[in-house]
C-alpha cells in the first residue's frame, strides 16, 4: 500500500467548530486547518486502540519535515 497516496474529503463543519479551528491556527498552535484536523484523527485513531496506524502516520509526518 503507498502511504503517500491521498483522497480528498469534503466535511461541512458547524460555526463552533470553525470558529474553534480557526482560533488554533490564528493563535499560532496550528499553521492550517487541515494539520489541526490531521492531528485530532491521530488522537481519535489513538483513542480507538487504531495504534497500527501510529506508525504509518509517524512516517508521513516525519518524510514531510525533511
Amino acid at each position: 500500500m503507498d502511504n503517500t497516496a491521498r483522497t480528498r474529503i469534503g466535511l461541512t463543519l458547524t460555526r463552533i467548530y470553525v470558529d474553534a479551528l480557526d482560533r488554533l491556527v490564528n493563535e499560532g498552535i496550528y499553521m492550517e486547518h487541515q494539520v489541526a484536523i490531521r492531528d485530532a484523527l491521530r488522537l481519535l485513531f489513538r483513542h480507538h486502540g487504531l495504534e497500527p496506524f501510529r506508525s504509518q502516520l509517524f512516517e508521513e509526518v516525519s518524510e514531510k519535515s525533511s
